[in-house]
């Protein structure tokens, strides 16, 4: 029995890693900052505006999370749909991270279906978090 190993992408993982590194610097930077700019909204306000604004900014980030879960599921979503159609895991011509075994036939579909199903929950799980942002921006 042969086992297909679709290799690795080294552009990929040097491109993964660069971003990592410049992310992670950005997002500790971004918490410092905001939570300095929270403490002056803090002194200069009210404690009813300062509730008004902080509801409206979470309403946002929360926003925006739910759009990053639709975008998800969507990837997701093809994703499965192109294993299902090709009988193959991980899909043809797909750039992986790692060295990863092909799978095909029944256990490529049984990828597939679990990616559909990830979809799904990603899809309610984005509907949900809609639905808290909205309620969020209902003052």
């Amino acid at each position: 029995m042969t086992t297909d190993i679709q290799r690795a992408d080294t552009r990929l993982r040097r491109t993964t890693a660069l971003v990592l590194a410049l992310a992670v610097p950005a997002a500790a930077a971004l918490v410092y900052f905001a939570q300095r700019w929270l403490i002056e909204r803090a002194i200069a306000s009210s404690i009813e505006d300062l509730v008004v604004q902080m509801r409206h900014w979470i309403g946002i980030a929360v926003a925006a999370s739910a759009a990053c879960l639709f975008v998800l599921a969507i990837h997701a979503l093809r994703r499965a749909r192109a294993a299902a159609a090709q009988q193959r895991w991980p899909v043809a011509g797909a750039r992986v991270l790692r060295d990863t075994p092909v799978r095909h036939g029944e256990a490529a579909l049984r990828a597939a279906r679990l990616l559909k199903l990830v979809s799904l929950l990603l899809f309610v799980f984005a509907a949900a978090t809609f639905a808290l942002s909205w309620r969020l921006f209902g003052v």
